[in-house]
């Protein structure tokens, strides 16, 4: 058998080497040239024109808004109803002009001071939602690809995307989810990965005297509870909570003309100095712009706070005045904040403050570690920067906080 097959491999050897000498010795021939007979000849007429080749192909240019904010961090903001479309325009204000107004009450779109084309009338049979969350909802869904279209416009490429509404209303409370989900098809459709990490919500609830009228109440709890629902199941990133009925108890003194532009503000305002502050490098320690982001990616509540030092000197005054943040910030209370899973914790001070106080920076060592033993095992990313003038301030960003329960309780008590 083995004779037999290798008589057979030496023939199928011989007979390629023979192969192999004739391409050599054809190799070295001259080549002639075939005269070319008219048959031969190809008439533009037997191939088709190709109507793709009448246009050309555009050089990619982002026509969209440009931001100004200065941040490190892309944001495009959405915000839907009258409450939601304040906030968005706080934001706005301070150069996030990524920025796009929607609404089922055509008239309350004229108050929002943005331009005209970064507005969205979703109009449904009413002047508005009347407090209907399914009004709400509906006008959403029905306008999809035109509040779609209006991102593509607007937004152009961007990092992240924040909805914002108010908790009480039909339009922004029944939106506000399903404008979440057309953020994330948005930032897919962009090249955005781990969206649900890069779509976030921020949700004003009323105060007591609002959640008396009908419905209010009710539909503050139902987008509450939905809302922390999706970012405890890792669906959106961050959530945050304004609570306008604790904020009304700890500054008696706004009035009512000043209260919304204040609280609007100063939300809008927390949120872009973080973001402004990671641009900037520090002699000391550096919030950097992956520190701000890794944050604002956890899944959970967000609570930030901005307190001034009152005594510099004392031991004590900064940790006093990070624990004053964490009391008094405009955020919804009730939150257990050794559920925290990150923190941002950032001193501020001038230069006189910095070269002047002795003990400094153990006061500050002892702040920071303050911090670390109230949220447990979180991980505390630190920042210390010398700038602006004599003030020392300490701002302080806690995301990743379970939901607070005792909160969305007590709205349950409105509407029994």
């Amino acid at each position: 058998m083995f004779i037999i097959i290798a008589s057979n491999l030496y023939k199928k050897m011989g007979s390629n080497l023979k192969n192999l000498r004739s391409k050599d010795l054809n190799k070295n021939k001259p080549r002639t040239t075939r005269k070319v007979e008219e048959h031969d000849k190809m008439s533009d007429d037997l191939l088709p024109d190709l109507p793709i080749e009448d246009f050309e192909i555009p050089e990619e240019v982002d026509e969209s808004v440009e931001s100004t904010h200065g941040g490190s961090i892309e944001v495009a903001l959405i915000g839907s109803g009258q409450g939601g479309s304040r906030l968005a325009e706080a934001f706005y204000n301070l150069g996030y002009k990524k920025c796009l107004i929607v609404n089922t009450a055509k008239h309350d779109l004229h108050h929002i001071d943005v331009p005209e084309d970064q507005k969205f009338h979703m109009a449904v049979e009413m002047a508005g939602a009347g407090k209907n969350m399914v009004n709400g909802s509906a006008a959403a869904k029905k306008y999809e690809q035109e509040i779609y279209n209006k991102m593509l416009k607007i937004f152009g490429k961007t990092e992240r995307i924040l909805v914002t509404v108010g908790a009480g209303g039909g339009t922004g409370g029944g939106s506000c989810q399903e404008l979440i989900e057309i953020a994330k098809k948005y930032l897919n459709y962009i090249g955005v990965s781990d969206v649900e990490k890069k779509v976030g919500a921020i949700v004003a609830l009323p105060t007591a005297g609002e959640c008396a009228s009908p419905n209010v109440a009710a539909n503050a709890k139902e987008l509450l509870t939905g809302l922390t629902d999706l970012a405890d199941n890792c669906k959106i990133a961050p959530l945050v909570v304004i609570d306008n009925d604790k904020i009304k108890k700890l500054y008696p003194r706004l009035t009512v003309k000043k209260f919304w532009p204040t609280v609007n503000s100063t939300v809008a305002g927390l949120y872009h100095t973080f973001n402004v502050i990671t641009t900037h490098s520090s002699a000391y320690s550096t919030f950097d712009p992956a520190d701000y982001s890794s944050i604002l990616s956890l899944h959970g509540c967000m609570i930030m706070g901005c307190t001034t030092v009152k005594d510099p000197d004392s031991p004590t005054g900064i940790s006093g005045a990070l624990k004053s943040n964490l009391e008094k910030t405009l955020l919804a209370g009730g939150f257990d904040l050794s559920t925290a899973k990150g923190v941002g914790a950032v001193v501020v001070g001038g230069e006189d403050i910095f070269e002047n106080v002795e003990g400094l920076m153990d006061s500050i060592e002892y702040g920071f570690d303050t911090v670390a033993n109230i949220v447990g095992n979180a991980l505390v990313h630190r920042g210390i920067y010398e700038m602006g003038t004599g003030r020392l301030r300490v701002y302080t960003l806690m995301c990743g906080l379970e939901k607070p329960l005792d909160r969305i309780e007590e709205l349950s008590k409105f509407h029994k």
